[in-house]
């Protein structure tokens, strides 16, 4: 705590704000991405005071990671508590977002966004043919949103839930699974996604919810919106 102290008494008036709006602002998102213009100035703070955010974060069991290859900086709960679960129409989408983004990082320079549009995310969930149909256009818009608010994708043109949409990728889908995990994530889908049975509503939301987790402070609940 001393070491904590004396760092922190070494800010401004103002930059002590900063840090208290950045603190909350990385419990609540998990992620900082230097891609999203709205998390550049706190991104630069943290990376400016590592030292006074890590002493701090560390009494309270958390673990900050600057990922500098990928400009995120990553906070992890070192008890594994305040997960995020995710369902298994929710890891779908997480698995063919981190393909896409794979795709088309190998396209583009390192400064350029990472673009998908919602006819490649439909295209793409039939072609790993863990689904027949696609998910309804309220269940899309549901997890997406989820999935923004995780830092793992924003909404850059049109609307949620349709088609024509356009969606930026961050880099946080790399840390989320890794490569090594993507064969092996896909088989499991499969697995757990039988063959639809006619009159099926499609994927039971509530099923597969123990497979791949996200630090979630907020500690939402299931299904909620």
């Amino acid at each position: 705590m001393s070491g904590f102290a004396s760092l922190y008494d070494q800010l401004s008036d103002r930059e002590k704000q900063q840090f208290s709006e950045t603190l909350n602002l990385l419990l609540a998102k998990t992620y900082l991405v230097y891609e999203r213009e709205e998390d550049r100035r706190h991104y630069r703070f943290v990376e400016k005071n590592l030292e006074l955010f890590t002493r701090y974060l560390e009494m309270a069991r958390w673990s900050l990671y600057l990922q500098k290859q990928y400009m995120v900086i990553q906070l992890y709960n070192m008890d594994e508590r305040n997960r995020y679960s995710f369902n298994l129409q929710e890891t779908i989408f997480l698995l063919i977002l981190r393909l896409l983004y794979d795709e088309k990082r190998r396209d583009l320079r390192l400064t350029q966004q990472v673009l998908a549009s919602g006819w490649e995310i439909q295209e793409k969930y039939l072609a790993l043919q863990i689904k027949s149909r696609l998910p309804s256009k309220e269940v899309t818009r549901r997890i997406l949103k989820r999935f923004s608010s995780f830092a793992l994708l924003d909404l850059k043109k049109g609307h949620w839930r349709d088609p024509e949409a356009v969606y930026q990728l961050y880099p946080t889908l790399l840390l989320v699974i890794n490569p090594g995990d993507l064969d092996a994530l896909t088989d499991w889908l499969r697995e757990q996604a039988e063959p639809e049975k006619t009159g099926s509503e499609g994927i039971n939301e509530n099923e597969g919810e123990d497979e791949i987790f996200l630090e979630d402070t907020n500690g939402w609940a299931e299904g909620e919106d």
